[in-house]
């Protein structure tokens, strides 16, 4: 991490409270936790948004939830979310293999339910172009059977992620929760609306 950061030893007050409440969960101060510890009502914040983010009572099953974080995480070149979402995603039963896939390939993998590529293609959508995404996107994930809350749980899911990539990438988290594939590199070229259309992302031939 390239900024300083409160060690759980010396922390006091509101960062103390927030470093138990998530050792309480998760046996452990977690890095993202302490990045932003120079700020304790963010961190505190951070955790319960966390948690909110993931209690949506949608019927998105939790191995797709996890796929959504994962596919947007690669996505955006974060190995320190994605390591760790990586080991969530076969802990909830899954292959190990469609890790694999969608580090591979992020915007082609699939994972054999029309439904859940669907929503998938939303969320790549939403990463990498999120101003192109329009009602048809939104119609298109209705016409494969998933409700209004699961369309906002996945869009939350990949919004949340997309933020605390950011955070990751930005103040220098580099380090891996667990051993994982590399991420590819990729190259993206955004042109204006009228003149070309948008150039897929495309793992970099340099």
């Amino acid at each position: 991490m390239w900024i300083e950061t409160v060690d759980p030893d010396a922390a006091t007050g509101v960062i103390a409270e927030a470093y138990e409440r998530q050792r309480a969960v998760r046996g452990r101060v977690e890095d993202f936790t302490k990045l932003g510890s120079l700020y304790p009502d963010l961190s505190s914040t951070r955790l319960t948004l966390y948690k909110v983010v993931d209690a949506c009572p949608s019927n998105v099953p939790e191995w797709v939830k996890h796929a959504i974080a994962l596919t947007t995480s690669v996505l955006n070149r974060t190995p320190h979310c994605a390591s760790g979402l990586g080991e969530k995603l076969v802990e909830t039963g899954m292959d190990r293999a469609l890790v694999d896939e969608i580090y591979a390939r992020p915007l082609e993998a699939r994972t054999g339910d029309d439904a859940v590529d669907a929503l998938l293609g939303y969320v790549r959508k939403v990463v990498l172009a999120s101003w192109e995404v329009t009602e048809d996107d939104i119609e298109t994930l209705r016409g494969h059977g998933w409700s209004d809350l699961d369309i906002l749980d996945a869009n939350n899911i990949s919004s949340y992620y997309c933020y605390i990539n950011r955070v990751t990438n930005g103040l220098g988290l580099k380090t891996l929760m667990c051993p994982s594939p590399d991420i590819p590199e990729f190259s993206v070229v955004v042109v204006p609306e009228g003149a070309a259309e948008t150039a897929p992302l495309e793992p970099s031939d340099v």
